[in-house]
């Protein structure tokens, strides 16, 4: 359901995106002359910070939201209250399947984002901007270490769960009506960039902070 929710958005978006960094990367390294190195300073943005970063800010507006969405209107129509005094737990049957699948989920979309910006960047770089094809894969081989892709992953395994358990904890609280799950929506979207933010400064500190021999 994650995947199927959040791929669509996440392509668009990340087409674009890549195309947009490529284009200022390629304009700023050419007035220096070092165009043909454009490569091995953009895939690293692309899959260090920027595909992550933009593919957890994504599935955050659309899985984070329909879970927060789904959950507060169960809250209102008194649902939840209904299972607890059947001794149905809520937590096993609604919020941790849904931690769960945001978790995994999460890694996923962010690998297909960002290796969709990096091919929206060939793109560019390639076939509009004249570039060769062989120097933009030389750069990526150059500068792409294993460190990245477990950074990238970790990242949005973590970007993932922040996000569910904001959904869930903002649904969860929801009161007043179709009012009130408009607002827990609205408040589980803004929770879930304000962490999602924080946990990628917190990675970046620890990673190329304090492990900068990875």
């Amino acid at each position: 359901m994650v995947f199927r929710v959040a791929w669509q958005p996440v392509v668009i978006v990340s087409i674009p995106l890549g195309m947009i960094f490529a284009l200022n990367f390629d304009s700023m390294l050419s007035l220096a002359g070092l165009r043909e190195i454009a490569s091995a300073g953009l895939v690293p943005a692309l899959v260090r910070e920027i595909g992550p970063l933009f593919a957890g800010l994504i599935t955050a507006t659309t899985a984070g939201a329909a879970f927060a969405a789904d959950i507060g209107a169960r809250r209102v129509r008194d649902e939840l209250d209904a299972s607890e005094i059947m001794a149905v737990s809520t937590d096993s049957r609604l919020f941790i399947p849904r931690i769960i699948a945001l978790t995994l989920g999460g890694p996923v979309l962010s690998v297909f984002g960002t290796v969709t910006a990096v091919i929206g960047g060939w793109v560019l770089i390639v076939l509009l901007r004249s570039g060769s094809a062989g120097t933009y894969l030389n750069g990526l081989e150059m500068t792409l270490r294993t460190g990245d892709a477990l950074l990238l992953l970790c990242k949005a395994a973590f970007f993932g769960f922040v996000t569910a358990v904001a959904a869930c904890y903002s649904g969860n609280r929801a009161k007043g009506g179709p009012t009130g799950v408009a607002d827990a929506t609205r408040r589980a979207i803004i929770a879930s960039y304000s962490l999602i933010v924080l946990v990628a400064f917190m990675f970046n500190q620890f990673f190329y902070g304090m492990a900068t021999g990875l």
